[in-house]
């Protein structure tokens, strides 16, 4: 079986709860060829005693102010040593003890981003094979159940810092438009997603969209304004087909289902 070294960094601000649930989780997987990092925002919660209490099982942990998810992870970053990094912050966790040993022992575990599915309390996230430049024109990948190879970081640099909450979507953009970063799907449930993060927070909507205009106005460049229309066009087609009889029924059993 591969063995890579996985570094599992660990992002937390004031969620001793949720950090609770993560260390367990990873305290309990059957692969123990990983190193475990918690970056900590300065937390005036419990936090920073609850990882003093638990620091044997922590490879590294810092405890200082930061100015925001990406500043963290950049932190986890530079000190991590492992050959692939995975971003499993406070609150997720992985899907059973199993799922880390099982995703990276995996037929298809190759590449530089190696990128997984995720479940959450009602249902279950199943990500496509091929992305494209298109497709971070519409969402993102799950940083959960993603490892990046070192080799990522050191050819692309880190997060880019002036984006609050989406660098990680444009990270991934920028890398696939790169040419110079392959991308490995592999359907296979790697975590559990907690829901009550802050970028599927209502109040931080406009402002992630806000950016996610940002970066794809940079990062496509002349062709911009041709993604934004097809974008645009295919959202206008999904609402028309929601209006059809069969768009009609389809909802109808949806909620029946539910």
């Amino acid at each position: 079986m591969n063995t890579p070294k996985v570094s599992i960094i660990t992002i937390n601000y004031n969620d001793v709860e949720g950090l609770k649930a993560t260390l367990t989780s990873v305290k309990e997987q059957s692969y123990s060829h990983y190193e475990f990092l918690v970056i900590d925002g300065a937390s005036n919660d419990g936090s920073k005693e609850y990882i003093e209490a638990e620091a044997e099982h922590i490879d590294y942990w810092i405890s200082e102010p930061d100015t925001g998810i990406y500043n963290a992870q950049n932190k986890g970053i530079v000190k991590a040593t492992g050959d692939y990094l995975l971003f499993l912050n406070s609150g997720d966790t992985f899907y059973t003890s199993k799922a880390l040993e099982e995703f990276v022992g995996h037929p298809n575990f190759k590449g530089d981003i190696i990128y997984g599915d995720y479940k959450y309390e009602k249902g279950e996230k199943i990500f496509a094979d091929t992305v494209t430049p298109y497709y971070f024109m519409k969402t993102s990948l799950p940083h959960q159940s993603t490892l990046f190879h070192k080799k990522v970081f050191e050819l692309m640099g880190n997060y880019d810092e002036s984006y609050r909450l989406s660098a990680d979507r444009a990270f991934y953009l920028k890398c696939l438009l790169s040419g110079k970063i392959s991308f490995q799907h592999i359907k296979y449930p790697l975590a559990l997603f907690d829901l009550s993060g802050v970028s599927n927070s209502p109040e931080h909507l406009a402002k992630k969209q806000a950016e996610d205009d940002r970066f794809h106005r940079e990062l496509f460049g002349v062709y911009y304004e041709d993604m934004k229309a097809l974008y645009e066009a295919n959202q206008e087609i999904s609402r028309l087909r929601k209006l059809t009889p069969k768009g009609i029924l389809k909802r109808i059993k949806h909620k029946l289902f539910k």
